[in-house]
């Protein structure tokens, strides 16, 4: 056990760790022990802001193979993306195979010609046309007879004025007709329709 001498030399930060150490106290610590505690903080302070500091402003390195390996990762999603929608297009002209015609309508159940486009396309890529077919030959990319991809549209008379219709491949298209004929399937470069093709056009 110490003196009581000893004890009175004993430095305050002293003290105080062991007092703190054994539960004696709180965090109420004599002066002196306060402002070695403080310096010691500031100074963890420091190191660690310097180091984030360093962190954040590191360049970061991307490798050309890393670079390339994204580019391709995103070329393909792309191409997949415009798959889907062009299969999804097919598939829901293909649905509506027997609906019946009804001028001005765009579906669900009834449809006119532009009506129909509207409705494949709204439902395939979420883009609203127009509900007139020179409209919507305006409103998309031409493409030649040679480059036309399912999913395209089709039209028929000067600058599409007339008809128009969803090409579905093999040379045909789904589209609203008349009263008679109602939605169904037809050849567009043979035939009537044929004889009047007038441009395609696409959207994606």
């Amino acid at each position: 056990m110490l003196s009581a001498t000893r004890r009175r030399v004993l430095p305050a930060s002293l003290l105080a760790t062991g007092a703190i150490a054994a539960g004696v106290v709180g965090t109420t610590v004599p002066a002196q022990a306060s402002v070695t505690t403080r310096a010691a903080t500031a100074s963890t302070t420091s190191v660690v802001t310097r180091s984030v500091a360093s962190a954040a402003v590191a360049p970061t390195t991307v490798s050309p193979a890393v670079l390339v390996a994204r580019k391709a990762a995103a070329a393909r999603i792309a191409v997949a993306r415009v798959a889907h929608i062009r299969f999804s297009a097919v598939s829901i002209a293909r649905s509506k195979v027997g609906s019946r015609y009804s001028a001005g309508h765009a579906g669900p159940t009834r449809f006119d010609c532009s009506g129909l486009a509207l409705y494949v396309v709204k439902r395939a890529t979420g883009r609203t046309l127009p509900h007139y077919s020179r409209a919507q030959m305006a409103a998309t990319k031409r493409v030649g007879k040679g480059q036309l991809r399912p999913g395209d549209l089709v039209f028929f008379f000067r600058h599409g004025a007339h008809h128009v219709g969803i090409y579905i491949g093999a040379g045909r298209m789904v589209s609203a007709t008349n009263p008679s004929g109602g939605v169904h399937i037809d050849a567009v470069f043979s035939g009537w329709y044929g004889q009047r093709y007038s441009g395609a056009g696409r959207l994606v």
